[in-house]
């Protein structure tokens, strides 16, 4: 009898050849997680060589979803998956060695459903875009252990999520962005009992944006997304003072 796998890993992607390898290079190198691991690529309609990429692969699974955009693309994905935690990375992102071990690490508490991680720039990236990621992280673990749910959010690209939430509230909307913040949102209104963390260890770097004002601008998309979710509340002046505190004490 087959093994099931410990967890699935879930990652979209469309005309992203340049960057596939060092993805999934760096998802079969992860450290042991004491059990099997599940690795599904979902081709959202590429037009380059992505999914010949993919293909030289065969520990990896290798899926076609037509329906546009990366949400379509990531429920394909949950559908196929067989373990009992769904981790979700993007195309563009090289994840660390350990990052597998600290989803499963964070999953042993039983009341927590979604976890997100520690997203960083490559080396080249200019300083004022390290900077911005700094903050970025510091909001992000502020937030989720200091604010109320209705600030609370997650990011598909360094997400995961156990597969018993989605059988119970149902998969990720069918939305340009902003989605992943929405099933958090959810979950806290169907399992108010459950709970999303940050874990700082639980590290990817993503290799879109070199530039400030590249990142500036795909943020802004998202905060206008966020509007769409009834529940959901930016942060106002007081807490972000309390993020740019915690950030500076942080890295005393």
């Amino acid at each position: 009898m087959t093994e099931l796998p410990r967890v699935s890993v879930i990652v979209p992607f469309f005309n992203r050849q340049p960057s596939l390898t060092a993805c999934i290079e760096a998802l079969l190198n992860q450290e042991d997680v004491g059990g099997p691991v599940e690795i599904i690529m979902v081709d959202n309609g590429s037009t380059d060589d992505s999914a010949a990429v993919v293909r030289r692969y065969p520990q990896v699974t290798l899926l076609r979803e037509e329906s546009p955009g990366a949400y379509a693309s990531r429920n394909a994905g949950i559908r196929q998956a067989r373990a009992p935690l769904l981790a979700f990375t993007d195309a563009d992102c090289v994840t660390d060695r350990r990052w597998l071990q600290s989803v499963c690490d964070g999953m042993r508490d039983p009341g927590v459903a979604i976890l997100i991680g520690h997203c960083r720039y490559p080396a080249e990236a200019s300083w004022a875009l390290t900077l911005l990621g700094a903050y970025e992280n510091a909001k992000a673990e502020y937030v989720l252990t200091r604010c109320a749910p209705a600030y609370h959010f997650a990011y598909g690209n360094n997400m995961a999520v156990r597969a018993s939430l989605f059988a119970q509230v149902g998969p990720f909307r069918l939305w340009d962005r902003a989605a992943d913040t929405e099933l958090v949102h959810r979950m806290t209104a169907a399992r108010p009992d459950l709970r999303v963390e940050f874990r700082p260890d639980m590290r990817i770097t993503h290799l879109e944006f070199l530039r400030v004002r590249d990142r500036v601008r795909r943020l802004s998309l998202y905060t206008r997304t966020n509007a769409q979710i009834a529940s959901f509340r930016e942060l106002g002046v007081a807490e972000r003072a309390g993020v740019l505190l915690h950030l500076v004490r942080g890295s005393r």
